[in-house]
């Protein structure tokens, strides 16, 4: 007694001192907390071996209840092998509840009404018996569970009734209340157990549909940016390969008049030179929509303004220094329309003159914008290559590639149409269609 007064004394005023260095937040006061926490995190990722520890200790109970042989005026059976057998079977089963709930409880408590019936000891029989419904209504299904626990709850009042003398001769008078209280005990403790498996079911539910949401989030996102990567690649396509092809033409022409005409040549290096900036201008447009999109930026950094059929004649004058001769032709009231058809149209028609220039080299192109009610119209047609007597040479068969894939997506992207092919007279003929009540923006 004095030492475990003294123990108690030394644990209270380290506990005292741990609270007084650092605010109260010392490292003894910081483990006695984290203490409980760190049993009940052992005991959620070792339920069998709380069960085993837990069946250990009430069948031992059972065991030692053995030699008692009278209590509160009721006498018990001498013990013997039959007895030691129901005691271990009232309590032993349950290191494996929640593996086998319906098989565990109907052994407890047939068990523990043997016991009971047969005037066997038992002092831990009506715990086994309640923790077994309990794990029937956590861990087995609806009806057996329901089923077994009234089996033994009416087990239990037959028992009531069987020793209903003997109860009596202790002042325990078996009536309507007694047989009341038994039937919510038991038929309740199955009821706590449901309740506790419904919340865990609908925890891991959520857990579940938030997995679901986490999956569906990533493949939306994974989609998204396939989608940003194909909207860059036509971007980065349709400024690179028009800005690189009117370079090398006019790059090509300069080397040619280099020594006859030194002047040109001079020009077309300045056309080079002009086109490069532009190349570059766009690129640092497209650059900063993409950086504006991961992040605000200030309101003084403005983009360069996005190309639209308003920058078509200067597009068209850059082919025509590239040496491709070029008409536009505007059919119809001329409107504002909405930025991503505007767009299209800009990049359809700098994607053909871009091929053009590659397939036919310098010949003759006309371009067509056509404004109608409810759509709009771009057609840009090509003669081909011309040989040296004149005549056109059909269109080549490998201009199918990147660029009319990307016009292609960007014409369908907006509800509209497109056409590629070879003209019946020679050349090359791109026509998209864009209805104005579909846009998409």
């Amino acid at each position: 007694m004095v030492a475990d007064s003294c123990s108690g004394w030394s644990l209270a005023a380290s506990f005292s001192a741990g609270r007084m260095r650092g605010g109260g937040q010392g490292p003894t006061y910081a483990r006695i907390v984290r203490l409980p926490q760190d049993v009940r995190r052992w005991v959620r990722a070792h339920p069998t071996a709380l069960d085993g520890v837990v069946a250990a200790a009430l069948t031992v109970a059972n065991l030692l209840s053995l030699s008692v042989r009278s209590y509160g005026g009721i006498t018990f059976r001498d013990p013997d092998l039959l007895g030691v057998l129901v005691n271990v079977a009232a309590a032993a089963p349950l290191v494996v509840r929640r593996r086998f709930p319906a098989i565990v409880a109907a052994v407890v408590a047939a068990a523990y009404l043997t016991a009971g019936f047969l005037d066997y000891s038992m002092f831990s029989g009506s715990f086994a018996a309640l923790l077994a419904l309990y794990t029937l209504g956590a861990h087995a299904p609806m009806v057996p569970g329901l089923l077994l626990t009234l089996a033994t709850a009416s087990g239990v009042v037959g028992y009531l009734f069987a020793k209903r003398e003997v109860l009596a001769a202790v002042g325990l008078q078996v009536n309507a209340w007694t047989v009341g209280v038994e039937l919510l005990v038991y038929i309740g403790i199955w009821l706590i157990g449901r309740t506790v498996r419904a919340r865990r079911e609908y925890l891991a539910e959520l857990e579940h549909r938030a997995e679901r949401l986490e999956r569906t989030a990533s493949a939306e996102l994974r989609a998204a940016l396939a989608e940003e990567r194909a909207r860059m690649a036509r971007e980065l396509h349709d400024v690179v390969a028009h800005h690189v092809s009117v370079m090398t033409v006019q790059a090509a022409a300069a080397r040619r008049m280099i020594e006859r005409a030194p002047e040109r040549s001079v020009e077309a290096m300045r056309a080079v030179e002009e086109t490069g900036r532009a190349a570059l201008v766009e690129m640092r447009r497209i650059v900063g929509a993409l950086r504006n999109a991961d992040a605000e930026e200030s309101p003084s950094a403005e983009l360069p303004p996005q190309a639209g059929v308003k920058e078509l004649d200067t597009l068209i004058d850059r082919a025509r220094e590239a040496g491709l001769d070029v008409d536009l032709t505007i059919v119809g009231e001329p409107r504002e329309l909405p930025s991503s058809i505007d767009l299209a149209i800009y990049r359809v028609v700098q994607e053909s003159l871009t091929n053009t220039l590659r397939h036919a080299g310098p010949t003759r192109a006309a371009v067509v914008l056509r404004y109608e009610p409810d759509a709009v119209e771009v057609s840009v047609t090509d003669d081909g290559s011309r040989k040296r007597g004149g005549t056109p040479r059909p269109a080549d068969p490998e201009r199918v590639g990147h660029g009319l894939i990307g016009m292609r997506e960007r014409v369908t992207l907006n509800g509209g149409t497109l056409y590629t092919g070879p003209r019946s007279v020679g050349g090359f003929e791109v026509k998209a269609r864009l209805p104005l009540e579909e846009a998409r923006t």
